[in-house]
């Protein structure tokens, strides 16, 4: 499966969240209480309201027609659909009374009396449009239908109010079933226009409040207070007991949807199978992944299955594109970046302008419109903590500040960054983090850089999903915004000048490195030779000269620690094994350790040589030979082809070697 439909679930077996719990309390609470009641089900969009009333319509029909609940559905925005204002409430409450009669049939045979004040009720109800029941509720209504309900041809609130509680009592006191109370349903009530959400309440609680009835509702709080601001005004301290007392009159039993208690790491590993991820990678990975999610979307189901789908996709990406390099480290990191995009659209602009965030200074900040020592001044007052320490956190903490929703979660948003550090020097520098790490000047530029690379990597296909007008945004997101040197000597050049900062292309500064005329001679020549040999050479600054055979790469020549290296493509004919030749060291780039979660290491596909000038010099024809036959690997399609459900191989293969004499 490529992604999750974004249904509520309908049946017990479906409950990933462990909402029965829930579902079986209030079920009880149901059964016992008086009546009427109102039960409103609070919660923002997509929090699961309605997947925990399809678990209480469950838990009421399971005695089939022994049951003692009868019930009625209604999603109130089916019908909204093409009405007006004044149309909406009267079809819902005619759907109410049509829901009723319908999804109790097998227990209830409607006689004729029943049946039509039934279809008086609903006809009645249907023909609300435009004078006002006796100022008693908000809804309009018209002209009552030829067979009207009272001689004036004018409805009365008590008279349909009468009718629909005879219509509940012929169902109660049906002989042929054993219903006690009537359940209503009412769902969606956040999808309808908020003043529309407001007119259908004041309707229910006017029309409906009958004895043996109980409503259970799906509203969002907010919905209401937006609803009663034509009447109100605007939400502030000096009437916000106006509000509060509207929706109390309205609203007997609150209940909060419990979303900080859901088991979202049973609900991951749930929908990440479903979506085809390996139980061995979740198991290998969910205690990261469910951190990244508390750091970002948190435990909405709906935006959480919004996420899943954004990260199938673009893993589905990563893995058809030939030229990514992408393992489960890049995975996690991809997974966090789409996080930040989702939740945090703001931060994720920052992060494409300069994914370098561990070096975010006073420059950058300038360029955002925010005043660091302003900044550092407003924590201090506030309050210092550790993570407001560096100026890349007093940046992001200073960012938030401007928005009220990023100020919420500020400390989230900072959690996360710090949490990636931590899995970057875990992965790359094969170490817990630690902070005295950071008076390791080299090694913590080492790790800046690495980070820095992968965020690049993954946030080229993050971009992909992205949703932001921003010019400099799309720019900066385009895959492929690689800068190229000027050939070989542009290539060098720049290597001993270093390089300038170019925030536009997030291009880093980079030292001046001494390249010695023997280096750039043999360099030279082996450019020169993959020319010859009609290869495609480009230079970048992080990859040095990359090596293209058929638009595929089999070679990676770069400058290491004053030693030539080479990335070298495995050759089929060898098994993908790597050679062993005296005073070259012969290593793969990645390790492969599954029980650590590398099931697919980056750069599987390559081995490195790496020697100094001279042996280099010396050992010509057995490097021409391997660089051969990775060109005879591509021309016969035969890459190395690893995925989760081989990954196994990888153990024989990078344990694998063969000698060259």
């Amino acid at each position: 499966m490529a992604s999750i439909t974004d249904k509520p679930i309908a049946k017990l077996e479906q409950d990933s969240l462990n909402i029965q719990k829930y579902a079986n309390s209030l079920s009880k609470f149901i059964r016992n209480s008086d009546t009427p009641i109102t039960i409103g089900l609070q919660g923002e969009w997509g929090t699961g309201k309605t997947s925990l009333m399809s678990l209480l319509l469950e838990n009421f029909n399971k005695d089939g027609e022994k049951r003692e609940i009868a019930t009625s559905w209604v999603n109130t925005w089916e019908y909204s659909l093409f009405k007006g204002a004044s149309e909406t409430t009267p079809a819902v409450l005619s759907g109410m009374l049509e829901k009723l009669r319908d999804e109790n049939s097998d227990i209830w045979t409607i006689k004729d009396v029943a049946a039509d004040k039934v279809k008086r009720a609903t006809k009645f109800l249907g023909g609300l449009a435009n004078q006002v029941i006796a100022n008693q509720t908000g809804i309009n209504i018209k002209d009552a239908a030829s067979d009207s309900l009272t001689e004036k041809n004018t409805a009365h609130i008590v008279e349909v109010k009468n009718l629909i509680t005879s219509i509940i009592n012929e169902l109660i006191e049906h002989s042929e079933n054993e219903i006690q109370k009537v359940v209503f349903f009412v769902d969606d009530l956040d999808r309808i226009p908020p003043t529309d959400a407001v007119e259908v309440l004041e309707s229910l609680k006017n029309i409906f409040d009958i004895p043996k009835c109980i409503f259970i509702l799906a509203i969002d709080y907010d919905v209401v207070v937006k609803g009663l601001e034509s009447k109100f005004g605007k939400k502030t301290k000096e009437n916000e007991r106006e509000f509060r007392s509207f929706f109390d009159k309205i609203i007997q039993v609150p209940f909060t949807m419990p979303v900080g208690a859901y088991d979202i790491t049973t609900f991951l590993k749930t929908k990440l199978k479903d979506l085809g991820v390996e139980p061995i990678v979740i198991d290998a990975n969910i205690g990261q992944i469910a951190k990244i999610v508390r750091y970002t979307i948190g435990n909405n189901p709906r935006s959480l299955k919004r996420y899943l789908n954004t990260f199938s996709l673009i893993n589905q990406i990563m893995d058809d594109d030939e030229d990514s390099e992408k393992d489960n480290n890049n995975i996690i990191l991809l997974f966090a970046v789409l996080g930040i995009q989702v939740s945090y659209p703001q931060i994720f602009r920052l992060l494409t302008q300069n994914p370098d965030y561990l070096g975010w200074n006073e420059k950058f900040g300038n360029k955002i419109g925010l005043d660091l020592s302003k900044t550092k001044d407003d924590i201090e007052s506030v309050g210092e903590s550790e993570l407001t320490d560096e100026t890349w956190e007093q940046i992001i903490w200073g960012f938030c500040q401007k928005d009220p929703y990023l100020k919420v979660k500020c400390f989230n948003i900072l959690e996360l960054f710090n949490f990636l550090r931590e899995l970057s020097c875990k992965n790359d520098l094969n170490e817990e983090w630690n902070e005295k790490l950071k008076e390791d000047v080299t090694k913590y530029d080492s790790l800046k850089e690495k980070l820095y690379e992968r965020l690049s990597s993954v946030l080229e296909f993050a971009a992909i999903t992205n949703v932001d007008d921003d010019i400099e945004v799309k720019s900066i997101t385009t895959k492929g915004n690689v800068v190229y040197f000027d050939g070989f000597d542009g290539w060098i050049q720049e290597m001993r000048n270093g390089q300038v900062e170019n925030k536009q292309l997030n291009l880093k500064k980079r030292p001046a490195f001494e390249v010695s005329s023997e280096m750039e001679d043999c360099l030279k020549y082996w450019c020169d030779y993959f020319q010859s040999e009609g290869h495609d050479l480009t230079y970048t600054p992080t990859g040095g000269c990359s090596v293209n055979h058929k638009k595929k790469k089999i070679i990676n020549l770069e400058i290491k620690k004053s030693k030539i290296s080479f990335n070298i493509l495995r050759a089929s004919e060898r098994d993908y094994y790597r050679p062993l030749i005296d005073g070259l060291e012969s290593s793969n780039i990645r390790r492969y350790a599954p029980l650590e979660g590398q099931f697919t290491p980056q750069y599987r596909e390559m081995f490195k040589l790496i020697g100094d000038i001279k042996v280099v010099e010396s050992k010509k024809s057995e490097l021409k030979s391997i660089f051969k036959e990775a060109v005879e690997t591509i021309n016969d399609d035969n890459r190395l082809k690893v995925n989760m459900a081989n990954h196994h191989i990888l153990e024989d293969i990078f344990n694998g070697t063969y000698t060259i004499n």
